[in-house]
């Protein structure tokens, strides 16, 4: 009897805990804690945008390339064939040079660099092929069977075509063919004729799957190739039944995605993974339902681009990752209350080490406390009572400037904060102003907007441990949104203009960029944390008005709504911590609040399955 190891090479290990690296995929183990039995998987995966094409088309040809580096040509504009050939870096699309003969429903093979185009649809079938050297297009021998909707695999040496449209009687081919860098060289026909079909594999290893029979008629069957012979596999395509779909990957590991079913609407998304026996559906699909797109890539990593929405042409791009890792969504937990409820604190700190000073309650406030990361502790107050004040730091060297006092002046005041008192600084900011957004250190700070009782500023001064600077105003006059970042790399989000804003602008040390907005418009007091690449938007006041908890994630280009928000939702919130860990201190919603809560921001687990006898 075989073992576990002989096959593996490794043994089946005794473990108290579950692995945490991604070696792990594909092993078993027994959880002693659990007293189970338990592997990872390769998880499910997700699309993402990419850059798009420069020609909308459908029918294109495809390489057997990678995600970042990949070749589309020919195709159908839906008014003309297609000589267009764009080349992909992982980024964007450029145009390079074209094809010699302009046609549709071309069959493709190679790398980016070394392609082959063979068949497809001029003014009628054509069997002309042309070969690819990273700069020009060649045209050599042709195929033996004429015909558009060809499929093929492999390398611009050793390429594997199979059926087609020749639009005679049948009106789709079995035929299949063998390229050897110079020639075509009929092999044994596949089992089953059709044309548009899934192909993904090597010249000696494919696999052909779905597409049409040419009478509107989808097919289900499967073809494995062994280099010698088509052999029909017993599985089916997982429903719904799709042609024109397209594929990336290996005889035994693969993705298959988009086409068009015989049902309304006509375009699909969805999304498969093939193990060399059968097709499992993914929970999500493409963004843009397509057929006839263009493919390239393997089944962890791929992309489509272009193709037919069922009305227009498209030129969409989007990537597909798939990892034995599943994501975790960011998450909020419960943490130590304030001593003393209060809304508009200035907050400064980690999650575990964080200082909240200021606010209001009935009026102005001049508290401050201290936060281990489970409860707080009150600390000598301020010099000066203010709400709303800009503060930014560490919970032992931390600043405090401007904010609203209690007999509800707006003042210039910077406050020093070296873990056991507040001092006075000699020289206060440039402008008065309260509800400014503030980030940096203390040594090299920045406050930005403000409320000047009345009317909004758009002011940005910088602190260099000293002294207040004006610097560069943003482009929107507003107060009361969320911030993050340092000095030189900031981002402010939200706020009031007075009405609530999605706006997002970007700091470079000198000058603001308005940058792609928030999904929640909102102001009256976010959270905020983080860096400009990774931040964390959370809480705040709806235009209705209303207290939210929407937690929003910024990546450096977009932002994305997190599935799980704030507890509470509230304003008027005080800030510390990173985009990955970070607190909510207070914060006001219709009543003064002292709960804090903690952020944990997303990560990965690995996929794992308990393994049970059936």
């Amino acid at each position: 009897m075989t073992t576990y190891k002989e096959l593996f090479g490794k043994y089946v290990q005794n473990l108290s805990s579950d692995p945490t690296s991604t070696d792990a995929e594909g092993q078993i183990w027994y959880n002693s804690t659990s007293g189970t039995f338990k592997t990872a998987l390769g998880s499910y995966g997700a699309w993402a945008s990419g850059g798009a094409l420069n020609t909308a088309r459908s029918s294109i040809g495809a390489i057997n390339a990678t995600q970042t580096a990949a070749l589309a040509y020919a195709g159908y504009t839906g008014t003309a064939n297609s000589a267009a050939t764009e080349s992909f870096n992982g980024s964007s699309w450029t145009t390079v040079n074209a094809m010699n003969t302009a046609r549709r429903g071309v069959g493709g093979s190679g790398i980016q660099t070394a392609a082959l185009a063979f068949g497809g649809y001029v003014a009628a079938a054509t069997s002309a092929t042309e070969s690819y050297n990273g700069s020009t297009w060649t045209t050599v021998n042709s195929m033996n069977t004429t015909r558009p909707g060809v499929s093929g695999a492999g390398l611009q040496t050793a390429t594997i075509a199979s059926g087609g449209y020749p639009g005679g009687s049948p009106l789709v081919t079995t035929a299949s063919e063998s390229w050897n860098g110079t020639s075509w060289t009929n092999t044994p026909s596949m089992n089953t004729g059709r044309y548009n079909t899934t192909f993904f594999g090597i010249q000696t290893a494919a696999i052909t799957l779905g597409g049409g029979d040419g009478s509107g008629v989808l097919v289900n069957a499967i073809e494995s190739w062994n280099g010698s012979s088509w052999t029909t596999l017993p599985a089916t395509y997982s429903s719904p039944n799709v042609s024109a779909s397209r594929g990336a990957g290996t005889q035994t590991a693969a993705v298959v995605f988009g086409g068009y079913t015989p049902t309304s609407p006509a375009a699909t998304g969805a999304t498969f993974t093939w193990n060399g026996t059968s097709l499992s559906s993914n929970p999500t699909g493409l963004a843009t339902a397509r057929s006839n797109g263009g493919a390239a890539g393997t089944q962890t990593a791929a992309l489509m681009f272009g193709g037919n929405d069922g009305t227009n042409m498209v030129t969409n791009t989007e990537l597909w990752t798939r990892s034995v890792t599943v994501p975790v969504a960011g998450s909020w937990s419960s943490g130590g209350s304030l001593n003393t409820a209060r809304g508009g604190a200035g907050g400064a700190g980690t999650q575990t080490a964080a200082i909240a000073s200021g606010g209001y309650t009935t009026t102005s406030l001049a508290n401050s406390e201290s936060y281990n990361g489970t409860s707080w502790t009150n600390t000598p107050s301020m010099n000066t009572a203010a709400f709303a004040r800009a503060t930014f730091g560490t919970q032992t060297a931390a600043v405090a400037g401007g904010g609203e006092i209690p007999s509800g002046a707006v003042v210039t005041t910077s406050e020093n904060w070296n873990g056991t008192s507040w001092a006075n600084n000699p020289t206060g900011m440039n402008t008065a102003r309260e509800q400014a957004v503030a980030f940096g250190t203390q040594t090299a700070g920045v406050a930005a907007g403000g409320w000047l009782a009345p009317g909004l500023t758009a002011a940005t001064e910088k602190w260099n441990g000293t002294i207040w600077t004006t610097s560069g105003n943003l482009n929107t006059s507003r107060f009361y949104g969320g911030g993050a970042g340092i000095q030189t790399a900031g981002l402010y989000f939200g706020g009031g203009t007075p009405t609530a804003t999605t706006a997002t602008e970007a700091y470079n040390g000198t000058t603001w960029t308005s940058v792609n907005s928030m999904n929640t418009a909102r102001r009256s007091g976010l959270f905020g944390a983080g860096t400009q690449t990774n931040a964390v938007a959370a809480g705040g006041e709806t235009a209705t008005p209303t207290y939210v908890g929407t937690t929003e994630l910024y990546n450096g280009t977009s932002w994305t709504t997190n599935p799980n928000s704030m507890a509470t939702g509230r304003a008027q919130l005080g800030s510390a911590g990173t985009g990955s860990a970070g607190l909510a201190i207070a914060g006001n919603n219709g009543s003064n609040l002292s709960a804090t809560e903690a952020w944990t921001g997303p990560s990965t687990t690995l996929n794992y399955k308990t393994l049970t006898t059936s």
